[in-house]
């Protein structure tokens, strides 16, 4: 071979290299930026029905998702445990056959111990201060716990501010708590609150809650006026005390592992989403809180506490 022809052969092969090293550089960069191309159908489930705040939220989101990517996100919705109960959540999730979920702190607090500080009762005089320790950076910092669930805790989502529901009893002093049957959705330092007020406090879910108050399992159960309403806990119940012992808080999550493996931009999408629809269910929330409990006036009997501060010195043990 001609000295000319083999130079002509190295030059022509070190370009081919060079331009498929290009080449594969260029699509590894699209990967990470996002190709803007790359369609999504998510699923995202929670335990309440379409009437709840959540609900809402998670429409909001729905809406957020499809316009910031141009149509290539797509979010189907499965609400009132469509999907199944919160531990199942997690393990979709974990396993990456689930994008996003909203769980309830009280849940989270049985397999993360720290969220059990949220369930203190009492802790909170109204809602908005609920959410304003949400945005405290101790409680940013709890997120980062679910990671080793398999989780990304994206933020919180309150439901309101939760009181006693009761079947055909009353409650308005500290004596008035023995003996009831009360339904709670969990968490060590509220069921152990109530159980030391002379209650027997059951930990339940949401979807169970109905034929329990139905069948007499429950005398009452911790409800917030917006659960009240989309669950239709009125239908049976006749006195709604206004204890106003919980902010009742929430967890936006997301799948780590398909998360992760989304290219950035498409990451930031989802972000810029969920923050928006939380930031709007935030207002929502506290407007609803106030129309909700005017609602709840006209199907129950609403009742304060004779005195609410024995109740919070009581807390104070906790």
């Amino acid at each position: 071979m001609k000295k000319s022809h083999l130079l002509f052969v190295l030059i022509a092969t070190f370009f081919v290299l060079v331009l498929t090293a290009c080449n594969n550089a260029d699509k590894e960069t699209s990967a990470a930026e996002g190709s803007g191309d790359q369609t999504y159908e998510f699923k995202m489930t929670y335990v309440t029905q379409t009437g709840h705040n959540w609900h809402q939220v998670a429409t909001k989101l729905q809406e957020e998702l499809k316009e910031r990517s141009d149509g290539r996100m797509n979010l189907e919705l499965f609400p009132a445990a469509q999907l199944g109960p919160e531990p199942d959540m997690v393990q979709q999730m974990s396993n990456g056959s689930l994008d996003f979920a909203l769980l309830t702190v009280p849940y989270l607090s049985t397999r993360i111990e720290e969220f059990d500080a949220w369930n203190m009762p009492f802790l909170f005089d109204d809602l908005e201060s609920g959410i304003k320790a949400a945005e405290t950076e101790p409680a940013q910092k709890m997120l980062e716990l679910l990671e080793d669930q398999g989780l990304i805790g994206m933020g919180y989502m309150h439901t309101g501010t939760h009181s006693l529901l009761l079947k055909d009893s009353v409650i308005q002093n500290l004596d008035d708590v023995k003996g009831h049957k009360l339904r709670f959705t969990g968490g060590a330092s509220v069921l152990g609150f109530w159980e030391d007020l002379g209650a027997s406090p059951i930990a339940m879910g949401l979807p169970e809650v109905y034929n329990a108050l139905q069948t007499n399992v429950i005398d009452g159960v911790s409800i917030d006026t917006n659960a009240l309403l989309s669950e239709k806990y009125y239908e049976i119940s006749e006195n709604y005390v206004l204890t106003k012992h919980m902010v009742f808080g929430g967890v936006f999550a997301v799948s780590k592992v398909n998360y992760e493996n989304m290219p950035e931009n498409d990451r930031k999408i989802i972000d810029e989403a969920v923050q928006a629809a939380l930031e709007w269910g935030k207002e929502q929330l506290v407007k609803n809180d106030i129309e909700d409990l005017e609602e709840v006036k006209g199907l129950v009997n609403v009742l304060e506490l004779t005195n609410r501060n024995e109740f919070v010195e009581a807390a104070e043990a906790v």
